[in-house]
């Protein structure tokens, strides 16, 4: 049983990607190299922890507070309450080259894709860009909606043979 996205509302990308048009990056497939199996990198069992996650993150958030574990477990260098912990651990923050490293692009197509305003990421006070994987997750979901750069000047019926 392989891994199956989460079950959405929203219209199938390959069904608009024939009415929406962007100047955006084109993302390409690993060719060329054996292919991976996708459950040797994120293996089934997976789903099931993933889809008790969000109910048990809501408890924790709700049913527990500091009082105890600021006593006993000082955080080191900064403050960080229970909810911060949970949005830090829900939604990590990435490096450029762990970004670059997702993508399977090199970093300076990452700074493009940023200055472009094609991903969003923010600064560190030492001006580093860092990235939001929910901000990741956008990027992606977005270039699933892409049409084809090579078909982007036909119209379906052009396409037709």
């Amino acid at each position: 049983m392989g891994w199956q996205p989460p079950a959405n509302t929203e219209p199938d990308p390959t069904d608009l990607a024939e009415t929406h048009h962007s100047d955006g990056p084109r993302l390409r497939k690993r060719t060329g190299h054996k292919k991976r199996d996708p459950e040797a990198i994120v293996p089934p069992e997976a789903d099931a922890v993933w889809a008790k996650l969000p109910q048990y993150l809501r408890y924790l958030a709700e049913w527990t507070d500091d009082r105890v574990t600021r006593k006993y477990y000082p955080v080191r260098g900064r403050d960080e309450s229970r909810e911060e912990l949970i949005a830090r651990l829900t939604d990590p923050v990435l490096t450029l080259e762990e970004t670059a490293r997702l993508l399977g692009v090199c970093p300076a197509t990452v700074r493009r894709y940023t200055d472009r305003g094609w991903l969003r990421c923010f600064r560190t006070e030492g001006n580093q860009r860092r990235f939001k994987l929910s901000d990741i997750v956008a990027f992606l979901e977005e270039q699933a909606l892409r049409q084809p750069r090579g078909n982007r000047s036909r119209t379906p019926e052009e396409t037709q043979p």
